[in-house]
C-alpha cells in the first residue's frame, strides 16, 4: 500500500481509468512530488475543470477511504506495490490503484488467461467455457473474467470446480453487490484467487465502468479467450484491448456459423485469432511463445505515446503446421502398440528424458523436474507438446502418465 493516499487522491481527482493521471504523474516519476505540483490546481497542463476538481479534492478524504478498507478487510494495491499484477504494469494505461479481496499473490505466481463472453450464452458455449477453464485450472493456470452472469460465471465456475485460482474484475466498487446473483461466489473465489476493481468503494456500475474495466481483464493475462460474442457484444471490447496490448486472442469456433450470436467470434477468427478446440491450443501458444517468462515486476512508469504507437503482435503461430503433422502421425499408430513407444523416435532430447523417467509410473511435474534437473517451465512446455502428440495424459490427480 505504498503512497496509497497520494495515488487515491489522483484517482478521486481525475476518476478511475483516466489517462490524465499518468500525464500528471509520469514526468515526476514520484507520486508525492506529482501531488504537490498538482493539488493546488496550478499545473500548466490542467484545464479549468481539472483545476476545480484538484482544489476541491482533499487528501483527508483519501485517509477516510483507507480506513474504510482496513475496517472491512479490503486491500489497497498501488502501482508501486510489489504485489501489483506484473503483466498489468505493461499496458498503456494501467490502473493507479486496485482494491482487492483475496489472494492476489497466488494469482501473480501463475500464468493467466482471460475468458469473456455473452451474458446470454447457448448451452454449447456454456459447456465449452466451463470445461476449458476447468482443464486450464487443473494445469495450474489462473483464469480472469468479469464476474457477469452467463459465460463469465461459467469461466469462474469451471475453475472453482477444480479448487483453482480465478480472478473476478468488477465494474463497480469492491463493496457493491453486483450482480446480486453472483455475490455469494466471492467467498469461494477469494480462497485461492481474488476479487479486484479500480473503482472507489460505493461506486455503482454504468456503461462507462464496464468499458474501462475491460482493459484490466485483458491486461492481467497473456491472452484472452472469447467463447461466444455477437458483433455488438461488450466482450469484443476486451478482445480489442487485448490486441492493442499485444496479447493473444483466442476464439472458440462457433456452434453454428450462421448464428448471429457468434458473428463477433467469426470476425476475430477471420482476422487471425487462434481457434481453440481444447485447452491444449492455449497451452501450446503459451509455452511456444515464451508466455511463461514473467515481465520484470520492478516499477516501470508508463510510457506516454500516441494511439498509432500502441504495440501489436500477430498472434498466429508458425509452428502450428508442425504440430498438426505430429498429430496426424499419432493417428496411424496401431492399437496393439504403446503410443509413447511409437512416438519415441520423433521426440527431442528433453522429451525423451522426461518420458524415460515416467516409465516407472505416473509422476507430478515437479517430481520430473527433480529427476531430470530441468526447469519446471521447460517440463510444462515439453508436457504440452507430448500431450498434443498423444504420448502422455494428465490424470485427475495432476500426475502425468504414458499412454
Amino acid at each position: 500500500m505504498k503512497n496509497a493516499r497520494y495515488w487515491l487522491w489522483f484517482v478521486m481527482a481525475f476518476r478511475p481509468g483516466n489517462e490524465r493521471i499518468w500525464d500528471m504523474v509520469t514526468p515526476f516519476k514520484n507520486v508525492v512530488a506529482a501531488y504537490e505540483a498538482v493539488c493546488g490546481g496550478s499545473h500548466p497542463s490542467m484545464n479549468l475543470t481539472e483545476r476545480k476538481k484538484a482544489v476541491s479534492t482533499h487528501i483527508e478524504q483519501c485517509d477516510s477511504i483507507i480506513k474504510y478498507c482496513e475496517d472491512n478487510g479490503y486491500r489497497i494495491i498501488t502501482f508501486e506495490d510489489e504485489n501489483y499484477p506484473p503483466l498489468l504494469r505493461n499496458i498503456s494505461n494501467p490502473p493507479a490503484v486496485l482494491f482487492c479481496m483475496g489472494n492476489i499473490e497466488n494469482f501473480n505466481s501463475r500464468p493467466a488467461v482471460a475468458c469473456v463472453g455473452t451474458r446470454n450464452p447457448s448451452v454449447y458455449s456454456a459447456e465449452v467455457t466451463e470445461r476449458i477453464c476447468s482443464e486450464l485450472a487443473r494445469r495450474e493456470f489462473a483464469v480472469v473474467s468479469g464476474f457477469a452472469l452467463g459465460l463469465d460465471s461459467a469461466a469462474h465456475k469451471g475453475v472453482l470446480n477444480q479448487n483453482g485460482c480465478t480472478v473476478a474484475v468488477l465494474a463497480s466498487g469492491i463493496d457493491v453487490p453486483y450482480p446480486k446473483d453472483n455475490e455469494s461466489a466471492k467467498k469461494f473465489i477469494v480462497i485461492n484467487g481474488a476479487v479486484i476493481t479500480e473503482f472507489l468503494p460505493g461506486t455503482h456500475p454504468d456503461r462507462h465502468c464496464f468499458h474501462v474495466r475491460n482493459r484490466i481483464i485483458s491486461g492481467m493475462c497473456f491472452g484472452t479467450l472469447i467463447t461466444e460474442a455477437s458483433e455488438t457484444s461488450g466482450s469484443l471490447i476486451t478482445a480489442a484491448h487485448a490486441t492493442d496490448q499485444g496479447r493473444t486472442v483466442f476464439c472458440i469456433p462457433p456452434g453454428d456459423i450462421f448464428d448471429k450470436r457468434y458473428s463477433g467470434v467469426i470476425k476475430y477468427l477471420r482476422d487471425g485469432a487462434i481457434p481453440v478446440f481444447s485447452h491444449l491450443d492455449i497451452l501450446f501458444e503459451y509455452y511456444r511463445n515464451g508466455g511463461f517468462k514473467n515481465y520484470d515486476s520492478m516499477v516501470k512508469w508508463p510510457e506516454l505515446y500516441g494511439e498509432d504507437d500502441i504495440p501489436y503482435r500477430d498472434s498466429r503461430v508458425k509452428n502450428r503446421k508442425k504440430a498438426a503433422k505430429k498429430e496426424e502421425k499419432t493417428m496411424e499408430i496401431t492399437e496393439t502398440s504403446d503410443r509413447w513407444e511409437s512416438l519415441f523416435d520423433e521426440m527431442d532430447d528433453k522429451q525423451q528424458a522426461i518420458v524415460g523417467c515416467m516409465k516407472s509410473g505416473a509422476k507430478h511435474a515437479d517430481e520430473i523436474s527433480v529427476m531430470t534437473d530441468m526447469e519446471l517451465f521447460d517440463i510444462m512446455s515439453a508436457m504440452t507438446e507430448l500431450e498434443m502428440m498423444g504420448a502422455v495424459l494428465l490424470t485427475p490427480e495432476h500426475k502425468y502418465i504414458l499412454i
